[in-house]
């Protein structure tokens, strides 16, 4: 599977460090329920994240566990 970070931290993610804003992260999802792809592919296919940050956004997801929701309380 192409997305290793659960998708509600990866879009939180996305949209706090800049990465992507939330009108692009829109256009994505739309697309990714209509392809049924991973939304790092479909964030590459748009142009909206390169390949260097596919890269780092995928090695980030191995290392971090990106579950904000399990460390709120």
């Amino acid at each position: 599977m192409l997305d290793p970070i659960p998708p509600p931290a990866l879009e939180e993610y996305l949209l706090e460090t800049g990465i992507i804003d939330r009108s692009q992260l829109s256009l994505a999802k739309k697309l990714q329920h209509r392809q049924q792809g991973p939304l790092l592919m479909i964030l590459l296919e748009l142009s909206f994240i390169d390949l260097e940050q596919l890269s780092r956004l995928l090695d980030l997801g191995r290392t971090y566990p990106f579950d904000h929701a399990a460390n709120a309380g």
